[in-house]
């Protein structure tokens, strides 16, 4: 006995497009358009006066403080490459964007899946990390959106990266370059304690 099966369903996702079809129709309106996501970069923590969201848009409108560079690394199998990147100092955010307490003293980096790198704010502050191998270079720490003049896709994570040069000739930095942030959280002394 054969079942008849296929033309009902068939005939259940005709009826049911009509259906849409006339919804729409009777709206007046078209359907909503979906906005495209916006990448943003949140700043809190017990740090900061007030919890703070910085789009893409506004950090690459801080012109005076945007930084692009080759910037020098050695992973952990020592591996040494150079990088391009286009970004924006992180304590130019932190300096103009954010009321930062007075006990502030540290910046967690945490990436969406949870990788997080800490500094203390005047590692943050520095314009002197190395490259070992030209010691004329002076690097700032950035937080970049642009790698070898590709933007990052946010359809494939938060596009920022956070960068920085080397401490010391030998200095093992790649490993610190956290990928994909999300949150910078400012920490106080008596919270890393």
């Amino acid at each position: 006995m054969r079942s008849n099966r296929k033309p009902v369903h068939y005939a259940v996702k005709v009826l049911l497009l009509i259906t849409l079809l006339g919804a729409v129709s009777c709206a007046g309106e078209p359907p909503a358009v979906v906005e495209e996501e916006q990448s943003f970069i949140t700043i809190e923590g017990p740090g900061v006066e007030s919890t703070v969201q910085l789009s893409l848009e506004e950090l690459q409108s801080m012109t005076g403080d945007l930084v692009e560079d080759d910037y020098f690394s050695i992973n952990t199998y020592g591996t040494e490459e150079y990088f391009h990147f286009k970004g924006v100092w992180v304590w130019a955010i932190l300096d103009k964007k954010v009321d930062l307490k007075e006990e502030a003293t540290a910046v967690s980096f945490i990436a969406e899946d949870g990788y997080t790198v800490t500094y203390t704010l005047d590692e943050v502050r520095r314009e002197d990390y190395i490259d070992q191998n030209n010691p004329d270079k002076k690097y700032k720490m950035i937080l970049a959106w642009e790698e070898n003049h590709q933007a990052y896709d946010p359809a494939e994570g938060n596009p920022f990266r956070l960068v920085n040069g080397q401490r010391e000739p030998g200095d093992v930095n790649k490993p610190l370059w956290v990928s994909q942030v999300k949150t910078l959280k400012v920490e106080c002394r008596e919270d890393l304690q």
